[in-house]
């Protein structure tokens, strides 16, 4: 009974001072998405490991010594088979000549200019094992594959065991300051470079690889599934809210939370110095589907206080006081849910998970504030409980339990 009386003279409190719980509500968000100014993408798969992982620290010590360095490999895989003839050796020379114009690069390596020493009596000769005027002829091109498939430098690391794909590995070392611009900067040259080299050759499939690659691809997945996915979601959210309350109001109000707890949930993240990297890109959708459970409780409980005869002022505050305790335990325990993932070895899991629980904070502060101050200023009418062939919803829920 206590617990009713105090969810009951709040929700009073809350329709009472609609206009500052609005205002608040808007102002705090505000301060809270301020913090996305400051945001930061990780797209470096060491975002994987924590600081003192054995293995990050035995790779750190390593590029202390010999440097840290990136890579692009462009695979040379003729539709022939064969890395060693004409047209893919003619596509090996032009793609380590084009390669060199990679930004922040720092070596070319391939068949091309693989350093081969002969012998003539005492004197010795290095030389690049291709000779780009003698690619014509067949016995040249026999002796450049047999003397590469029985150096070991070269077996199995720039040429294929079997001789069927060459590589023309570019090293990058990548600028202390603004890699993400960098690497997006490095991919997008290598991509086009690329594409000129199969026009180039068109017996020839250029594949770009490489830890660049990666890193790029990381930050291109998570971009491209949220500008797919949170619309989608969006979308289907309004549909199904439209059917459930059958009310514009309810259904805008309910996308302003949405929008509101996804870009809180992000600057609160930020302003607790989590980085943003790829398996971070799900929060926003996770977030949406918790906001539209929350808010399904207030708009459902006002719609049947509405069909009862309530007016709205008395359906707002019946529907909250009737859902607070229930959506509080709700947030709570999903929020514990996914705080649990702190647990995670992977700091970018763990950094989900504290994404979210920011995300069904801001929920659940606003489906119990924002949300029934704004609907008391909203024009929330009640709408019949739909039928399906003589058959309710309410008769639904009854026959199940």
């Amino acid at each position: 009974m206590a617990r009713e009386q105090f969810a009951k003279r709040y929700a009073e409190r809350v329709l009472a001072a609609r206009w500052p719980v609005i205002i608040g509500s808007l102002l705090w968000v505000a301060v809270a998405t301020s913090g996305i100014a400051r945001f930061e993408f990780a797209a470096d798969y060491r975002i994987f490991f924590d600081e003192d992982n054995p293995q990050l620290l035995g790779l750190e010590a390593l590029e202390n010594t010999y440097g840290k360095n990136e890579n692009i490999a462009f695979l040379i895989v003729p539709d022939d088979g064969d890395a060693t003839s004409e047209e893919a050796l003619e596509a090996a020379v032009w793609l380590t000549d084009a390669a060199w114009q990679t930004p922040y690069t720092r070596r070319v390596d391939s068949l091309a200019n693989f350093q081969h020493p002969t012998a003539d009596g005492d004197d010795l000769y290095v030389r690049d094992l291709i000779d780009p005027l003698t690619l014509s002829d067949a016995e040249a091109r026999s002796n450049i594959r047999d003397i590469a498939l029985s150096d070991p430098r070269i077996e199995g690391a720039i040429l294929a065991r079997n001789g069927d794909v060459s590589v023309v590995n570019v090293t990058i070392e990548m600028p202390a300051e603004d890699q993400l611009e960098a690497v997006a900067e490095v991919a997008e040259f290598a991509l086009a470079l690329a594409v000129e080299a199969e026009e180039r050759f068109p017996g020839i499939d250029i594949r770009t690889v490489g830890t660049v690659m990666v890193n790029q691809t990381f930050v291109e997945a998570s971009v491209d599934s949220q500008l797919i996915f949170l619309p989608a979601s969006l979308l289907l959210m309004a549909v199904v809210l439209g059917v459930l309350v059958r009310g514009w109001a309810g259904v805008l109000a309910t996308g302003i939370v949405i929008v509101f707890s996804i870009m809180a949930s992000m600057g609160l993240g930020v302003w607790a110095g989590l980085p943003f990297s790829p398996p971070i890109a799900p929060a926003p959708t996770i977030v949406l589907m918790i906001v539209v459970a929350s808010c399904v409780h207030l708009l459902v409980g006002l719609q049947q206080r509405l069909r009862a005869g309530d007016s709205r002022h008395d359906a707002i505050v019946g529907s909250l006081s009737l859902n607070l305790h229930p959506v509080f335990l709700a947030s709570l325990t999903t929020a514990l849910g996914f705080l649990s993932m702190n647990f995670s070895e992977v700091p970018p899991y763990r950094d989900l998970g504290n994404f979210i629980a920011f995300g069904i904070g801001a929920s659940f502060v606003l489906s119990v504030t924002f949300l029934p101050a704004l609907l008391s200023l909203l024009p929330v009418r009640a709408a019949r409980e739909r039928q399906f062939h003589g058959f309710s919803i309410r008769q639904l829920s009854d026959a199940a339990l």
